[in-house]
C-alpha cells in the first residue's frame, strides 16, 4: 500500500510540472485507459458466462494480469488468453 501511495504523488508531481496541453492529453490516456481496464471486467464476465452455458468448460481468470494484458493488448490479448485457458484444458 505504501508503494502505490509513492507511486501516486511521483505521477501527481509529474503532471504538477507539464503543460497544461501536455496534461490534458496525460489525464485523457488515463481516463481512456481506466474506462478500457473496466470494460474489459465486464466483457471477461459475459466471456465467462457464456463458456459456462455452453458448457464448454473453460473459463477465462478474471484477474490483474488477464485483465491488464487484454487491457494493453485489446482482440489480440483476448484471443491469447484464451487460448492459454483452452490449452491447459487440453
Amino acid at each position: 500500500m505504501r508503494y502505490i501511495v509513492i507511486a501516486m504523488c511521483f505521477v501527481f508531481l509529474f503532471l504538477f510540472f507539464m503543460n497544461k496541453e501536455a496534461r490534458g492529453k496525460v489525464i485523457e490516456y488515463l481516463a481512456w485507459f481506466w474506462f478500457k481496464f473496466a470494460a474489459v471486467i465486464a466483457l471477461l464476465f459475459v466471456i465467462n458466462y457464456i463458456f459456462s452455458f455452453v458448457k464448454w468448460g473453460v473459463q477465462l481468470p478474471i484477474n490483474l494480469f488477464s485483465v491488464a494484458t487484454i487491457t494493453i493488448l485489446g482482440l489480440p490479448g483476448i484471443i491469447c488468453v484464451s487460448f492459454l485457458m483452452i490449452m491447459k484444458k487440453i
